[in-house]
Order: C-alpha cells, then structure tokens, then sequence
C-alpha cells in the first residue's frame, strides 16, 4: 500500500513537473513579447540600465552607492539644465558669491557643535553642583559643611556661566537661521550631516 502511494506521489510530481516545463514560458521570452507589444504600438521603448550598460569599475574604487550612482551613464532622455540665474537675494546682497551652500552647511555645522559641546558642559557642571549639594545635605560635620558650601557657591557660579555661554550660543544660531533664512537660500543649504 505504502509502495503504491509513493509510485502515486511521485508519478504525480513528475507529471506536474513536464507540464510545468512544457507550458512555461521564460522571463526573457515573456520581456521580448513585450517589448514587440509595445512596438506595433509605437511607444518609445525605456531605458533599461543593466550591469552590461554600465562601464567597467576601475581598480581600487569601492563599492559605495555613491561611487555606483557616480558611474551610472546619463539618461537619454534628460536634457542638460542650464545654470540658474542669481536668485534675487544674492543681487541684493551685491552678487556675493561665497555663500555658497558649503558656506552655510561649515557655518551650521560649527555652531551646531558649539551648541552641542555647550550644553554638553552645561549638564556636567549642573550634575556636578548636584552631587555636591547632595554631599553637603549629607554631611554632619559642620567643618566639612563649611567647605562644602564654598564648593556650591563656586559650582554655581560656574553653572551660571555655563548656561549664559549655552544661551548666547542658541542667540547665535537663531541670527543664523534669521539671516540664512533672509538670504534665500534653498533650505538644504542649511542641512548637516
């Protein structure tokens, strides 16, 4: 019983398997049918960028997407754009050409790690003058609490000195952003990695 129903089993398999293969058609013979469809239709026929379409690799270069999209061959269907004109910001501003989008980006990017860096010693000195006054609610000895207290009157100043620095960091940045904004730049000018 068992034998007949694995001869079943596998006749079967054997039979879905020609026929599959007779009646299947290939995926190139199914892309060459639609490209004659399209054709006698008179459509123009996209371009189809392959591995066979692009130049060789030279030696050494890696395999970033950027240095791929870099080797890719222009489309033959896009037109080159013509330089555009000065937008009416820069005439304004007397044709001042240095401010270029990898001016702005150098200008966001500092001062975006100024600000970082800012209230990165902000939260330090803060956590600090933290731990100190806990030490000092802490402590019995009036002596050491005396020297305690000292210490939170210097920590505080300087946590106060942290935070104007970090203040005057953020007035800056929002100047910035005023004037870039002024400027007319396109707003990924602004953008940072």
């Amino acid at each position: 019983m068992k034998k007949r129903l694995l001869l079943w089993v596998g006749v079967s398999a054997a039979l879905m398997l020609a026929a599959s293969l007779i009646f299947a058609q290939s995926l190139g013979d199914l892309a060459r049918a639609e490209r004659a469809k399209r054709e006698k239709e008179g459509k123009k026929p996209v371009k189809v960028i392959t591995n066979d379409n692009l130049p060789p690799r030279p030696p050494g270069e890696g395999l970033t997407a950027a240095s791929s999209m870099s080797a890719m061959p222009p489309a033959e269907e896009v037109s080159p754009t013509p330089p555009e004109p000065a937008s009416p910001a820069t005439e304004a501003a007397g044709g001042d050409k240095e401010k270029t989008p990898e001016y702005w980006q150098e200008q966001f990017k500092s001062l975006r790690k100024t600000l970082t860096d800012d209230e990165e010693q902000q939260r330090l000195a803060e956590d600090e003058l933290s731990l100190l006054q806990l030490q000092q609610a802490r402590e019995l000895s009036p002596d050491v609490q005396g020297q305690l207290e000292a210490q939170v009157k210097s920590k505080t100043a300087e946590v106060e000195a942290k935070r104007e620095e970090t203040a005057k960091t953020r007035k800056d940045m929002d100047d910035l952003e005023k004037e870039f904004k002024d400027s007319g730049a396109p707003a990924d000018w602004s953008k940072t990695d």
